[in-house]
């Protein structure tokens, strides 16, 4: 070896390299200092053109990367399901792949593809190759019974643009730099970020810069968030679940001003007249009671997007979870639509991406079930089995084994001693993952996935959703440690293993990128040719938001659904109606909505433990000072909290920035059956989905949203621990 090449012990090899966090929608650029092959530090870069700039949830993620408590090797059980924390053993790849592969293998030939199931939870969107090797193995095995955390999430939204545009891929974005006025509902950006929407994380700055120049934004939510400022009268508290009469009347009141006139809808609209039909019946004098929304204040929000040069329009995930996503978020859409704002400088507009094109929805596709058949637009495309009856369709057979890849459907499901019981009687449970979640300790097989620093990726995900559009690559940070192997490769491996795969695709898939690449093309774009590129990044000329009705009506006619006679033949219109008498009978009820943390993102944070300090332990039930008066109750102490589905204990944490007849809980807590994580099981706060409804009447027809918000339910002071 030559002198120069001999290093003292001790002295760093230190180098910063660029990627991007994968945790959520913005994929916001950082710099990561390694030394021999060890990440020491995670900085943003403030280089990148987007602007985006690191939060500290993805500056912590050296804390994940380096957790003790990770996967490691594969595991296989030695003890019953039934027993949390039962004793695994470490065995090899090969082992654990035969097995597994065998006991699917035999399954697909005594029951057929639906037997076999797949969950994915949200970390998997953020992994290219991942994603798209489970997609192409979902497709090779032949199952239609295909979960994620979409349903849990925002596939109102998917289904609403599939009936409305022609595509659920039409998902409209704010435009939030040169907006006049911004409606923002069910949304706390400043802590939980623009969900469907990739916008560059700027801490508030994007909403500062509104107020800066004399432009005005309403928040619609149930409690007081970060986002707004109090003294600027931002915030409109709305009651939990009537976002929908709340739209319908906002509709119907600016209707009723301009006269139901509208250039747009004009030329591009029909149905016109069923949406006109439909807001009608919802006025702001009589919806008034059961929103907690005055008429004058309804009034007031349509005068002031009327005289608003531009209005925006954005509507999140405290809507989508409350029973009604559908309906809210295709009001939202008309509310851009007759204001004249959809498709404009200043509204709502549908971004550029590498691929821009959008496939128009054929029919649809049917799923059979034993309780029942199941409707999806054709192609399904991100669209997913509804988690609500997971558990009742391992019960009655029809699903005999599960792979869950970076999911914990324990917590992100309703009613979890239902679904656990449920995941004891499957043939074969196998988690893929980083961590041994509640989730992976009822299963047959973990196997130790790599996280974002392990692995080379491509953002995929916020194609068409950006603000800043771009495509960019990164190279792994680091070699994963252990046996812990790329997602796509277990499933490469695994399709080998069925036979599912032909030689010439074995040889084809060296790296994983086969299928990306295959995406990438319809761009003109590959990964050879992200590499090559200065830091690997290539910026996209965003189109005009006019462009928005060339490029995405996709419907036949080239029109938009103002009024889809699907929501009227589904029930949605029946159910809307019987919603409102039942919520006009609840009026006294506190109703439960999930209440988002800097603390907390999903699951995989809750084993940081310097998130989990103080009064971040555990996840407490907010209420506020006038409710705890009625109910008797002080900060700190333990209360039952009941609803129709389940009950739960809670400490109580006085808070004024709900409004009343509200409480509300933070989700991703409850791992305390994890025993593996440390952190998480001893401190492991309460899983709030407790008390969310499960089964087939619970989730809302035709986007099979679960309720996991807007929740009825009753507190009681705890006399002795047998109540």
């Amino acid at each position: 070896m030559p002198i120069e090449d001999v290093k003292p012990e001790g002295v760093l090899h230190m180098e910063e390299k660029k990627t991007f966090c994968r945790i959520c929608e913005p994929h916001c650029p950082m710099l990561v200092t390694v030394d021999r092959d060890e990440a020491l530090s995670m900085r943003p870069d403030y280089s990148h053109p987007s602007g985006g700039v690191a939060c500290h949830k993805g500056l912590s993620f050296l804390d994940v990367h380096a957790d003790p408590d990770r996967l490691a090797y594969p595991r296989r059980r030695k003890g019953p399901k039934s027993c949390l924390g039962g004793s695994f053993e470490d065995v090899s790849w090969d082992f654990a792949l035969n097995d597994i592969s065998g006991k699917l293998a035999a399954l697909l030939e005594k029951y057929g593809p639906n037997s076999i199931a797949v969950y994915t939870g949200n970390p998997l969107a953020f992994d290219s190759r991942g994603a798209t090797s489970v997609g192409d193995f979902v497709e090779k095995v032949g199952t239609q019974m295909r979960f994620s955390a979409n349903p849990q999430d925002a596939q109102n939204k998917c289904l609403v643009a599939c009936e409305i545009y022609g595509s659920p891929l039409v998902l409209t974005v704010p435009d939030l730099y040169e907006t006049d006025y911004l409606l923002c509902i069910g949304a706390n950006p400043v802590v939980s970020r623009w969900t469907t929407a990739s916008i560059p994380q700027d801490s508030g700055k994007v909403l500062d810069d509104i107020r800066g120049r004399r432009g005005k934004i309403r928040f619609v939510n149930p409690r007081c968030v970060e986002s707004s400022r109090k003294e600027l009268d931002e915030m409109v508290l709305i009651k939990p679940g009537t976002d929908v009469y709340f739209l319908a009347a906002l509709v119907d009141r600016i209707l009723e001003v301009t006269g139901r006139q509208c250039s747009l809808v004009e030329i591009y609209g029909k149905n016109f007249d069923h949406l006109v039909k439909f807001v009608s019946d919802f006025p702001a004098q009589k919806v008034a009671h059961v929103t907690g929304v005055s008429a004058g204040q309804v009034n007031q929000i349509a005068m002031e997007i009327l005289a608003a040069d531009s209005a925006a329009f954005h509507l999140s995930t405290g809507v989508n979870q409350s029973g009604q996503g559908v309906l809210a978020y295709w009001l939202n859409e008309m509310l851009s639509l007759i204001t004249g704002n959809l498709g404009k400088k200043g509204g709502n507009y549908k971004p550029v991406g590498f691929v821009d094109g959008f496939t128009s929805t054929q029919g649809v596709t049917t799923v059979e079930t034993s309780l029942g058949n199941l409707r999806f637009p054709n192609p399904m495309g991100p669209m997913s089995m509804p988690g609500a009856i997971l558990a009742d369709l391992i019960e009655a057979g029809d699903i005999r084994a599960l792979i869950v890849v970076s999911g914990n459907p324990l917590l992100s499901i309703g009613d979890e001693n239902r679904t656990k019981l449920a995941l004891e009687k499957l043939d074969i449970l196998v988690s893929v993952d980083i961590f041994p979640s509640c989730t992976a300790e009822l299963s047959d097989y973990m196997l130790p996935a790599t996280d974002f620093l392990e692995r080379a990726d491509v953002a995929l995900l916020p194609n068409m959703m950006q603000s800043v559009p771009y495509v960019q690559f990164t190279e792994a940070i680091v070699e994963p440690k252990y046996e812990r192997r790329h997602i796509w490769w277990i499933f490469s491996e695994l399709l080998q293993r069925l036979s599912l795969v032909s030689s010439d695709e074995n040889n084809h898939n060296d790296n994983g990128f086969h299928l990306v690449d295959a995406f990438l093309a319809a761009g003109n774009l590959s990964v050879e040719l992200l590499r090559d590129v200065p830091d690997s990044l290539i910026l996209l000329h965003q189109l005009e938001p006019e462009s928005f009705f060339e490029r995405c009506l996709v419907h036949p006619d080239k029109r938009i659904d103002c009024c889809p006679d699907l929501f009227f033949s589904s029930g949605l219109f029946v159910r809307c109606e019987e919603f409102y008498n039942e919520l006009e009978a609840l009026f006294d009820q506190l109703m439960l909505i999930t209440l988002r943390t800097p603390f907390m993102h999903n699951g995989w944070m809750n084993n940081v433990d310097k998130f989990r300090r103080g009064k971040h332990a555990n996840n407490p039930l907010y209420i506020n000072d006038f409710e705890a008066e009625k109910l008797d109750l002080v900060e700190g102490e333990t209360v039952r909290v009941s609803s129709d589905a389940g009950s739960l204990y809670a400490i109580v944490s006085i808070s004024n920035d709900l409004r009343p007849g509200v409480v509300a809980m933070s989700h991703g807590y409850g791992q305390g059956a994890a025993s593996q994580l440390r952190v998480a099981s001893q401190r492991p706060g309460v899983n709030s989905n407790r008390l969310a409804p499960t089964g087939w009447d619970s989730m809302e027809p035709l986007s099979y949203m679960s309720r996991l918000s807007a929740i009825p339910v009753t507190i009681s002071k705890i006399l002795t621990w047998e109540d």
